[in-house]
């Protein structure tokens, strides 16, 4: 099993929400939500959903100009590839959205951000100046804690460059 795939199964998911955690070095700064009804507001806004497609866009725009080749005759088949590999953690948020009794976009939002930390993680391996957004949620899943989120200005399509995270504030719940 590659070391994503053993970060992400041994991450003990949704365990902590609603509580407050710290992590050292941590480039964005956190705002807590107080209930999982303020995070769904926050998971379930265009916002959220602009914010983490525009942190996609990027990765996709930076590997269409500085790694053409391999993305575009391999980015479909890790894809899917991905996504078969982590099956578990859908499973696991299914469960978890049945029995807090929320909408499907929950399970979207989950899926989409551990698959963009997916993608991240092995690319990174191929071009180090990749541009990522997903590994800090990622980050904030392995407390046990959803992300949910962005409090600040909405990022501008600038093409390939990363997000400006310094502005603004990363919801958790």
């Amino acid at each position: 099993m590659d070391s994503f795939l053993e970060r992400v199964n041994s991450i003990s998911w949704f365990s902590n929400c609603g509580n407050k955690f710290y992590i050292d070095n941590f480039p964005i700064k956190l705002s807590f939500v107080g209930s999982i009804d303020e995070m769904m507001k926050n998971i379930s806004s265009h916002e959220w959903e602009n914010f983490t497609l525009e942190a996609r866009n990027r990765l996709t725009a930076f590997l269409h100009k500085n790694n053409c080749e391999d993305y575009a005759r391999k980015w479909n088949r890790i894809v899917d590839t991905q996504k078969n590999n982590l099956v578990t953690i859908e499973n696991t948020a299914k469960k978890f959205a049945n029995e807090k009794k929320l909408e499907k976009v929950f399970v979207s939002d989950v899926n989409w951000n551990v698959l963009g930390a997916a993608m991240e993680s092995y690319y990174i391996k191929i071009n180090e100046n990749i541009p990522v957004f997903f590994k800090y949620l990622l980050e904030v899943y392995e407390r046990g804690n959803i992300p949910c989120g962005w409090a600040g200005k909405e990022p501008e399509n600038y093409g390939c460059m990363p997000i400006d995270i310094s502005d603004g504030l990363l919801l958790v719940y």
